[in-house]
């Protein structure tokens, strides 16, 4: 049976080894709060956009056929809601 050998790293090559270490460690978290602010920023522009066309999607019910049930508003509580269309 062969016996394993291993490499014994000087001082220097341990030490180079951890700088390269630190170095990829912050590369990658420097990554994650790039996207994560990218994804926060997009969130926030689309959530603007969908209020924004909520909006506009409202106006144009308020201005269709009178006959038609009043709109529910989106931020308008489930109860309130129940309440108004039981109301003859």
């Amino acid at each position: 049976m062969s016996q394993l050998k291993y490499v014994k790293l000087t001082d220097e090559q341990v030490r180079a080894r951890k700088r390269r270490n630190v170095a990829i460690a912050l590369g990658l978290l420097g990554f994650i709060a790039l996207v994560y602010l990218v994804t926060l920023s997009r969130m926030s522009a689309n959530n603007e956009a969908r209020k924004a066309a909520e909006a506009e999607a409202l106006a144009t019910l308020e201005r269709a056929d009178p006959a038609l049930p009043p709109p529910v508003q989106p931020d308008a509580p489930v109860a309130a809601v129940a309440t108004e269309a039981a109301q003859p």
